[in-house]
């Protein structure tokens, strides 16, 4: 019998001295008690002998067996056997190849290295073996079946395999190593009697193990006993590498995405190139440090404003495996926005408004900014343009600009009100039941922000700790708004009260500014004070032209609404266009419809009713068999899976008109963790594996060559004959029978004391 880990049993061993040299020790008084009738005797020593005896020695040796066989137990014992090697013909074994076909298999030499370890299996394989060959990612597809083995002759079987490995490619998917090992196992369970009696199942996953595989599916549930892997472990050309993933931040208006770099990664330095809808450079590129296992996130512009172009995405320059470099980004909305302007038009007068909101807007990165004046000091009045971004007033509304106005809220528009007096406040009122009471305020000094609400879209970039202190801003001068309290509406009067939010107040209190939702549409901010030096120091603040740009990409987002997910996820097109009549525009320039999914539906329902039935048939052809794999997968309840990253446009017909909803998928960031998992990670997980890997791949895995290729490794031996169960069962077995004897001992020792 040999020993997986002996050092278990030599601490069994060890600890079996214990009950000896327990049962050897004697208790001695240990305390004296003076009696005054041998007060006068004289002292004199107890006579010793060496003699030593055991006492309850059949107790004993049941404390030591114990302590033995639960050594025994731990040290993993098992059998040496060796199978012979020659099979009877009425024997033989059934082999599925299992190869990985995720994004992570796209690195340089990793498509020869599999097309050479498949050739390898087959070459091993005698005639009278059942082979399968199936590959995986996301889920399992099944390339040449078991059955399609046994009818093929087996001078056609070579060509069968040539013809799975020319079409092999891997796809964008997630690697679900664990899902595909289960279905694939208990597939390998259920074969069909006709292929004879089986003498081993066995299950050869060619794979890159890459750090970002999925095994959760093996940590439930035992493993079957009767299927043994081979694990046969494909590196690229060269180690390491770098991915880039798009990251949604609510707190910033450009784009942020995340760097990460493979822990067995040697390069440091690379380029971010950010990219037009078109593919053309745009701008320079941006240089970047990630160290090996970091990751780092890099903030981009959402658009360049010399070249008038909006940035649709990023690529990552100098790692050696692109497959995972480019990054599409939410698409720019045109980067020139239009704010239209009521108050004084004068741009070189420091004393007003227009000209601190000229210099704010001037200097945004984002997109260029047209300021135009709807009251330039000629006495026309200009009505509010359909197509402008922001309406800002830095006075009073004239009376003939408020029916513009209210249409330009009606039409969901968003108006700042700086107002620099009362009249500035009463003028929109209209708008702005709420408002009880309006007047200056009285201020001792000066005033400053206080209890500013950092979860409002108007402050959260100004979250972080280091750009939170708004105390170096004074306010010489501000308006009084008084409010009615906010509640449920109760009655028809409160549901045509406006809602709104007291973004930021003075340290008195009373409202700074404030978030209106008038009932009319759009959105009004007011601000109870204006920036021009009269009033505050505002304009001269470092967050003031942060703040414009905010409430300007609140006005006009920069980028449009896009829905991100990532490959493999499922979206329902009816359910997000809302029709059933929608087409699907994927990221290669293919499409979609309903009416082509209904079509192959109807196919595939025919082929099933057409095809004989038998427990042993595989499943009826899916829908997303017959749009092949170059097209997004969709099944017959209408979800469509995401089956490659880029941008998807779903399009629906609806009364309204035609109704777009905008898509990104990105690949799953854990492709991107492409260093190998440890060989052991099956075993750990009760699976015994016989590992291979490539020559060419840094570390060597230790091979026992004193065993023959029929005999079985130590660790498989042992799985199948768990010996240690017995040996630990036997172990607690033995330690119950010696508490009840102990306690028989203690009970009679007391009856015999009393």
């Amino acid at each position: 019998m040999d020993l997986l880990a002996p050092i278990f049993a030599v601490a069994g061993i060890a600890a079996a001295v214990g009950p000896f040299a327990l049962h050897m020790l004697r208790r001695a008084p240990t305390q004296q008690m003076p009696f005054s009738l041998v007060r006068f005797l004289k002292v004199s020593r107890p006579k010793l002998t060496r003699r030593s005896t055991l006492e309850h020695w059949p107790l004993m040796l049941l404390r030591i067996l114990a302590l033995l066989l639960i050594g025994l137990a731990f040290a993993r014992p098992f059998l040496r056997t060796v199978t012979s090697q020659d099979r009877p013909d009425a024997e033989l074994q059934s082999v599925t190849i299992l190869i990985d076909k995720s994004a992570s298999m796209r690195r340089d030499g990793i498509r020869e290295s599999v097309v050479q370890k498949v050739r390898d299996v087959i070459s091993d394989l005698g005639p009278q073996d059942v082979l399968s060959i199936a590959e995986f990612s996301n889920h399992v597809t099944t390339q040449i079946s078991r059955e399609q083995w046994h009818t093929t002759g087996s001078g056609e079987r070579t060509a069968l395999v040539e013809k799975v490995l020319e079409a092999y490619e891997p796809d964008w998917m997630p690697t679900k190593t664990g899902r595909a090992l289960r279905t694939t196992a208990e597939e390998l369970l259920q074969e069909s009697s006709e292929f004879g009696r089986m003498t081993s199942r066995r299950i050869v996953l060619i794979t890159d193990f890459q750090r970002g595989s999925d095994l959760d599916e093996l940590k439930s549930g035992e493993w079957p006993a009767g299927v043994a892997v081979d694990l046969h472990i494909v590196s690229p050309q060269k180690r390491g590498n770098v991915g880039i993933t798009f990251v949604a931040d609510r707190r910033a208006d450009r784009s942020r995405v995340r760097i990460s770099s493979a822990g067995d990664t040697e390069e440091q330095n690379y380029r971010l190139q950010p990219y037009a809808a078109d593919g053309s450079p745009i701008g320079a590129a941006i240089p970047i440090t990630v160290a090996p296992g970091q990751r780092r996130s890099v903030l981009l512009p959402a658009a360049d404003k010399d070249l008038q172009a909006a940035v649709a995405g990023v690529e990552l320059i100098g790692d050696p495996h692109p497959f995972d470099n480019v990054a599409d980004l939410p698409e720019t909305e045109e980067p020139i926005a239009d704010i239209a302007h009521i108050g004084s038009a004068d741009v070189n007068d420091p004393e007003s408004m227009r000209y601190y909101l000229q210099r704010a807007f001037d200097g945004n990165e984002e997109r260029s900014v047209l300021i135009s004046d709807l009251a330039p000091g000629d006495n026309v009045l200009r009505p509010v343009p359909g197509d402008v971004s922001l309406l800002a007033a830095t006075q009073a509304v004239p009376a003939n600009l408020l029916p513009s106005v209210r249409k330009f809220l009606e039409n969901g528009g968003t108006m700042l009100m700086a107002a620099p007096d009362v009249a500035a406040v009463t003028s929109i009122r209209e708008f702005l039941p709420e408002i009880t009471d309006v007047a200056e305020a009285d201020v001792n000094d000066y005033a400053m922000l206080s209890r500013i609400d950092f979860s409002h879209p108007l402050f959260v970039q100004f979250a972080e700790g280091k750009f939170s202190d708004f105390s170096s801003v004074r306010f010489w001068k501000y308006r009084r708004v008084d409010l009615q309290p906010t509640s449920e509406p109760q009655t028809a009067t409160d549901q045509d009260r406006s809602r709104y939010t007291i973004a930021a107040r003075f340290d008195s209190g009373l409202p700074a500014i404030v978030d209106f939702h008038p009932m009319v549409g759009g959105r009004i901010l007011l601000l109870t004070a204006g920036w021009h030096p009269t009033d505050s120091q505002w304009a001269l603040s470092s967050r003031f032209a942060p703040m414009l740009s905010r409430v300007l990409n609140l006005a006009d987002p920069v980028t449009r609404e896009h829905v991100v997910l990532t490959v493999a996820d499922q979206i329902f097109p009816r359910d997000l266009v809302g029709t059933e009549n929608w087409a699907v525009r994927f990221p290669d320039g293919t499409t979609m419809s309903a009416d082509d999914v209904a079509e192959a539906n109807a196919e595939s329902l025919q082929a099933a009713d057409l095809r004989p039935t038998a427990d042993n048939d595989p499943p009826a052809t899916d829908p997303a068999d017959t749009f092949g794999a170059k097209s997004a997968p969709a099944s017959r309840t209408g979800e469509i899976v995401l089956n490659q990253p880029g941008r998807y446009v779903i399009t629906g017909d609806t009364a309204e008109g035609e109704h777009n909803v905008h898509l990104i998928a990105g690949l799953a960031a854990a492709e991107s963790r492409t260093e190998p998992l440890p060989p052991g990670q099956l075993e750990v997980l009760g699976i015994g594996v016989k590992t291979s890997q490539d020559s060419n791949h840094t570390e060597t895995i230790p091979v026992e060559t004193n065993l023959s290729p029929e005999q079985l490794s130590s660790r498989e031996l042992e799985l199948q004959q768990k010996w240690w169960r017995w040996f630990l069962v036997s172990g607690l077995t033995c330690l119950i029978a010696e508490s009840i004897w102990a306690a028989a001992i203690h009970r009679r020792q007391i009856a015999e004391s009393v």
